[in-house]
């Protein structure tokens, strides 16, 4: 009996690990493209210039926002749970692994009490191990993600000289559920169902044979990697062919590092993640190009490639050696930071601006799970130059997936700004949100 209660609580506990740490969509630094649905490639504000398109800082400025500039910080975070693990687990100990436990415990008691309902108790433990072991198959191979962005930086634009200093950190955490007990729990069931039970001996070979500790291989895999960077943007405007272009450059030291874990609930320790850290430091770079199609310097256009020099780390999995088995040993994950490259476009009203950003480079996710290659568009209305009202999209071009609806505002007094953001996909699976204080004078 000791052994088949542990097992419900150890796939129990792991779902519940998996679903509660790690709750995927881009991660943003700027709240302001956050609410604009990423964008910022050619429509930035000189703060946030650093994060998206160093070029910016050397593009002239309307004169309400032509000075130094601070973010201090802008923070965010966004979880995505597209197998709605979340409400899976919500209601799994109710629904399955309590009446499971209860099964065992009738069939305990119908043993000792002469057994006048042992085959109907038999028949109901067949019965939850077969609704515990349809519900697990479900969510095998699922994962959640949860993504948290932070940023600081200092710049003063300047079509001579623009420049400033930027500092932020961003952090990709996703778990992955492994369901390796099937065949344990077919088992248990073809025993229940067809097991003549005379004596508390039968109780226990039933026990023995169905649930084997050491044939427990269900896991939940834990990846998290964290990406940080400090670096000073420079960027000036030169005339090439009567035309005015505002190129940038971003030097920077970059810090990539991951974590690894392969565990149970029951075994899980946060020193075991930690023990498992890989990281590489390495000098890097952004480059970035804006020029104005039109007289008027309305309509502008960006091109920006960040982190020209690729990084690749490969993660080291730490394990839980109770419940694993002694010939259980996962591969590496490789960690890529490839260049990406950027294009944007932007159109300066009077009183709004409309922008829209292509990814024009696929990223590979941690898992595996396909790639991603975003378009943005948003929309910002200026009331007063007091309060801004945004909105955008977001997609992945590079998979089939919902959209990314985005929203929030902004207020601005005595040069001080606030800006909040919100995101949501269109299934509900994946919301998010951003805050951000500034100071531009």
């Amino acid at each position: 009996m000791t052994y088949i209660k542990k097992s419900a609580l150890f796939v129990s506990g792991s779902f519940f690990f998996a679903a509660q740490a790690f709750a995927g969509a881009p991660n943003f630094i700027d709240s302001r493209a956050m609410a604009m649905g990423g964008v910022g490639v050619a429509s930035a504000r000189p703060a946030a210039a650093g994060f998206f398109n160093p070029a910016l800082l050397a593009v002239k400025q309307p004169e309400k926002r032509d000075g130094f500039g601070m973010l201090l910080p802008s923070v965010n975070a966004i979880a995505s749970d597209e197998a709605e693990l979340r409400d899976v687990v919500d209601d799994f100990d109710d629904d399955f692994i309590k009446p499971f436990e209860g099964a065992i415990t009738d069939v305990e008691n119908n043993i000792a009490g002469g057994g006048a309902g042992l085959a109907a108790a038999q028949t109901e433990l067949a019965n939850r191990t077969r609704a515990l072991n349809n519900e697990l198959q479900k969510i095998d191979q699922e994962q959640a993600r949860v993504d948290l962005g932070m940023g600081v930086s200092a710049l003063i634009p300047s079509q001579r000289f623009g420049a400033g200093l930027f500092v932020s950190g961003s952090a990709r955490i996703a778990a992955k559920i492994n369901y390796n007990d099937q065949t344990t729990l077919d088992q248990l069931e073809d025993l229940a169902r067809n097991t003549v039970i005379t004596d508390i001996d039968d109780v226990n070979a039933l026990y023995d044979t169905a649930n084997d500790a050491d044939q427990l291989q269900s896991t939940v895999r834990a990846v998290g990697s964290a990406y940080s960077q400090v670096g000073l943007s420079m960027s000036h405007n030169f005339t090439f062919f009567g035309h005015d272009y505002a190129l940038g450059v971003s030097p920077k030291m970059v810090d990539l590092r991951a974590y690894d874990f392969v565990t149970s609930v029951d075994e899980f320790e946060s020193d075991d993640l930690e023990d498992t850290k890989v990281s590489e430091s390495k000098f890097n770079l952004d480059l970035g190009v804006a020029s104005f199609l039109d007289d008027d310097e309305q309509l502008l256009v960006g091109l920006s490639v960040i982190n020209v020099v690729p990084m690749e780390i490969t993660t080291k999995p730490g394990r839980d050696n109770t419940n694993l088995g002694p010939g259980f040993a996962p591969e590496g994950i490789d960690i890529e930071l490839k260049p990406k490259v950027l294009a944007g476009i932007s159109y300066q009203g009077a009183s709004y601006e409309l922008a829209a950003d292509l990814e024009l480079t696929k990223t590979e996710e941690v898992f595996g799970e396909g790639d991603t290659q975003y378009l943005g568009v948003g929309a910002e209305y200026d009331l007063a130059e007091i309060f801004q009202l945004r909105a955008g999209a977001r997609y992945n071009i590079a998979e089939s997936e919902d959209v990314l609806l985005t929203a929030g505002f902004g207020l601005r007094a005595a040069g001080v700004t606030l800006e909040l953001a919100a995101l949501g996909s269109t299934d509900a699976n994946t919301v998010g949100a951003g805050l951000q204080f500034g100071v531009t004078f």
